[in-house]
């Protein structure tokens, strides 16, 4: 883990926002939270951007959804396989 827990809790409900209800700040939609994560908000959400890989980011977009009860807890990823980042062959 990545310190989540340390504002949001295990679980998505600490002093940071709620995880697990429907009423977002920044949106609720998987573009929405990525951004949140990778570029940070204003007043305690940090940057994680370059400290953990894009792929990791959204599966963490998934997790936090499925947390508030948008995505199924089993579902792999956030973003379609299309757009998904490719390794350089």
């Amino acid at each position: 883990m990545y310190n989540c827990s340390g504002c949001h809790a295990h679980g998505g409900g600490g002093i940071g926002p709620a995880l697990m209800d429907d009423e977002w700040t920044y949106g609720s939609s998987p573009a929405n939270i990525y951004t949140s994560i990778a570029e940070g908000r204003p007043n305690g959400m940090p940057s994680y951007g370059g400290h953990i890989p894009d792929y990791q980011i959204w599966e963490l977009t998934t997790y936090v959804r499925a947390l508030g009860g948008f995505e199924s807890r089993v579902q792999v990823s956030a973003r379609p396989d299309a757009m998904m980042p490719r390794r350089a062959e």
